[in-house]
Formats: structure tokens, C-alpha cells, sequence
């Protein structure tokens, strides 16, 4: 399942035809593309690669591009229904096929999610998932490399090569595990929802600010505000959104709320650039929600009690060694802010003689429709209403709940 050919580079019509012709031929393809995306709003396309069962190929744009074509046809053939395609964290390389082709991919595997359903830390490298599948250990040298310099050497065009040439035996290994642990699906559902489309969507830039930080219902009104500007002036200018606006600087101004251009230039993260020409918009932004924020935000008195807090942590604790113990990564399961804000909700509704779950209220932890909710979020419902344990027995491969088994191992007891 592993090519040990070197890859074909592709640069002439005949070349990709051929390409083209066998991507349709099978129901599954390894994608995956290398860009520049530091500098222009949209990344600037350097190289595609593609494997599939009896090609490995690199498709060259430079050279369409310079006779006045693209590479519609082949972007076409890998999203077209139907077909799977193996990636490995590719959000900006499925946006990158989505826009190529003008339709959106159906049938991904991420194969860093599907590591992290099955044992493996998330988020895990390429090299960290084949070496823990197989014990074969890849070559990295060219994670930083300048993609749009040619020649490409065989060097960087043997590492390109590489990042799809082990994906279909990826694919059938983590497959395995999955489908024997129940969990296959949820790879596909969780696959698609970290590669869904990055057109913008303003919410859930919000939800990504406020995992590291939360954010007052006042300050996130504000926050929607700055992102919504942010990518108006990122297309402007061709730069990317974080290069315009960093995730810290919108919620420094948040907090803040200035109305004096003045002091933009003085918070950090702001480019120099940025806080010359537009301060007025930024205040502007500011001041056309200044009406829908409260004057006066109190706080959640629940956040500073201590006993509150101690709950929260221990019960916080609990959930990640649970994950551990049954195999999911923690980090990919919950965050802690949005626990904190799901425990808070739960405790104000226990004083109000009221029950939430996981699933309920206005600060849920899981949709009911997540498969988080049913991968831990009803034991955890049991494990806080005391009628779940929390137990752990140490197997020669690590961490297990009772009566779970790794998939590998003889016996998770042993």
C-alpha cells in the first residue's frame, strides 16, 4: 500500500490528463498541497499532490499557470461525489481544492482526527501517526521551505511525496482500529467538520477567540464586530486575516472598547500599518455596537466562588482521565474555557433546583447530535449525578477504563 516509486512530477496537458484519468478510476485519494499563506489573503498554490492506488504524482501549477490554463480538471476529479479523500490536517488544502474545483468535497478522512479517536495525542504530525502505526520513522527537513523557488529539488520534491505516498496505508491501519472500536463514523463526522468550508463565517471565528479567553456577552458583540471588519480589510490589503488583526489584539479591543484612534497604535499586535490607516474604522466598528453593549457587565459571582472553582477543576480532571482511558484526545473532545462556562451554567441551575447535561442549556458542553455526547458526554452526565464511576487500570500500553481493550493489544488487564 506504499509506493516506493519515485513521484512523477506533472507538468505538461498530458501528463495531467493522465493523472486526471486514473484520480477517476479509483473511489480513493490522497491529496494534500504545499502553499504559501503568510502573505496574501488568498495562499499562493506552489505544488498538489495526489496518490492514489497506482499513482504518485506532483502536479507543477507554475507551468499552466504560465500557458494560461489551471488545474480545474484535476481539483474536479479528486472532490468529485462519491469519492473519499485522505488528508492529513488540510483545512487550507481543502479550501485550496473546494475553490479549485467550484464544489464542495464530500467523503473526507482527516487522518490526524481519525489518530486522535484512536489512542494518538491531537493534534499528531504526520510522521508522529506512521511512525506510531508502523515504527517507520519519516524525514521533515522541509517543513520550511521555499515552495515557490524552481527548480524544486529532488530533496523537497522527495518530502512532498511524502506526505501523501503513506496515506492510504494510514487510512486502512486507522480504519481498522476505528471500525473495532465503533468509532469509524465519528471519524468521517468529526473529519468533515474540521475541513468544513472556511468561507467567512463570523461565529465561528467567535467560538475559536473564546476557547482561549471567554469573552462577556457585551465584549462578544464587540468581538463580532472587529472579526467582521478584519476580513474586509484583510481581502483589501491580500493579507491574511491574523497578519490585519491577531486573535489577541480583538480581544485586547474588546476589553477595551476605545473611542479614541490614539490608542489603537498602542495595542499590541496591531500592525503599524494597520493602526495608520485604519484606527477610525476600527473605532467606527467599535462605536456601531456601542448601543447593544451593556455599560456595565457584572460578573458571574459563581467564577470567583472557591469551592466553585475547586469543583471545576476536579470535575475537569476527571474528564480528561476518562478520555485517556477510553482513548480519545482530550484536547479534541473539550476545551477548557467552554468547560468552565458548561460547569458554571450547571452549578447556577443546581441552585436553582433545576438538572442540566452535557447537552442542555445555553451553555451546552456537546450537542446531543455530537458524537462527543455519545463518546463521553453521557457517561460524564452519570459521573456528576454520582451514578458513574471513575476507574482506571494500568495496561502495559498505558491508561484503560475496565474492560476496554486497545486495539492491538491482548488484554487491557494484562
Amino acid at each position: 500500500m506504499v509506493s516506493s516509486a519515485s513521484a512523477e512530477l506533472v507538468t505538461t496537458p498530458e501528463a495531467l490528463a493522465a493523472l486526471v484519468a486514473d484520480v477517476h478510476s479509483h473511489p480513493v485519494v490522497a491529496y494534500d498541497t504545499e502553499f504559501i499563506g503568510e502573505e496574501s489573503f488568498y495562499p499562493k498554490l506552489c505544488l498538489v499532490q495526489v496518490a492514489t492506488p497506482t499513482k504518485l504524482a506532483l502536479v507543477d501549477p507554475v507551468p499552466f499557470e504560465q500557458a494560461g490554463t489551471d488545474l480545474g480538471d484535476l481539483f474536479r476529479a479528486i472532490a468529485a461525489p462519491g469519492r473519499t479523500i485522505l488528508i492529513h490536517s488540510g483545512d487550507t488544502d481543502i479550501d485550496i481544492l473546494r475553490r479549485g474545483a467550484g464544489i464542495e468535497p464530500d467523503g473526507l478522512f482527516d487522518t490526524q482526527v481519525a489518530a486522535a479517536l484512536a489512542w494518538m495525542a491531537w493534534p499528531s504530525s504526520l510522521g508522529t501517526v506512521v511512525e506510531s502505526l508502523t515504527g517507520y520513522r519519516l524525514g521533515k527537513a522541509h517543513t520550511f521551505t521555499n515552495w515557490d523557488a524552481r527548480p524544486l529539488t529532488p530533496a523537497q520534491l522527495g518530502y512532498a511525496a511524502d506526505d501523501v505516498r503513506y496515506l492510504h496505508l494510514v487510512w486502512h491501519l486507522l480504519s481498522e482500529r476505528l471500525r473495532e472500536l465503533g468509532r469509524f463514523d465519528w471519524a468521517m463526522h468529526e473529519s468533515r467538520e474540521q475541513l468544513r468550508s472556511t468561507a467567512f463565517d463570523p461565529e465561528g471565528q467567535l467560538r475559536r477567540l473564546t476557547r482561549s479567553e471567554p469573552l462577556r456577552p457585551g465584549q462578544l458583540i464587540v468581538a463580532r464586530a472587529l472579526v467582521t471588519l478584519r476580513y474586509e480589510l484583510a481581502r483589501r490589503h491580500d493579507l491574511p486575516a491574523r497578519v490585519v488583526l491577531p486573535d489577541a489584539a480583538v480581544i485586547e479591543l474588546s476589553k477595551r472598547k476605545p473611542t479614541d484612534r490614539s490608542v489603537i497604535g498602542n495595542v499590541s499586535g496591531i500592525p503599524r500599518r494597520i493602526a495608520g490607516e485604519h484606527a477610525s474604522d476600527i473605532i467606527d466598528a467599535i462605536a456601531s455596537v456601542k448601543g447593544a453593549v451593556p455599560e456595565s457587565e457584572p460578573s458571574n459571582p459563581l467564577a470567583d466562588d472557591m469551592r466553585v472553582r475547586a469543583e471545576s477543576d476536579q470535575l475537569w480532571n476527571a474528564l480528561q482521565a476518562r478520555c485517556a482511558s477510553v482513548g480519545l484526545a482530550s484536547n479534541l473532545v473539550a476545551t477548557r474555557g467552554v468547560f468552565s462556562r458548561w460547569y458554571l451554567s450547571v452549578v447556577d441551575a443546581r441552585r436553582r433546583g433545576e438538572t442540566l447535561g452535557t447537552a442542555d442549556g445555553e451553555h451546552a458542553l456537546f450537542a446531543a447530535t455530537d458524537w462527543r455526547h455519545a463518546a463521553i458526554g453521557q457517561w460524564f452526565d452519570g459521573f456528576v449525578r454520582g451514578e458513574e464511576r471513575l476507574e482506571l487500570v494500568w495496561s502495559p500500553s498505558g491508561t484503560v477504563a475496565p474492560g476496554l481493550t486497545r486495539p492491538g493489544s491482548v488484554s487491557s488487564e494484562a
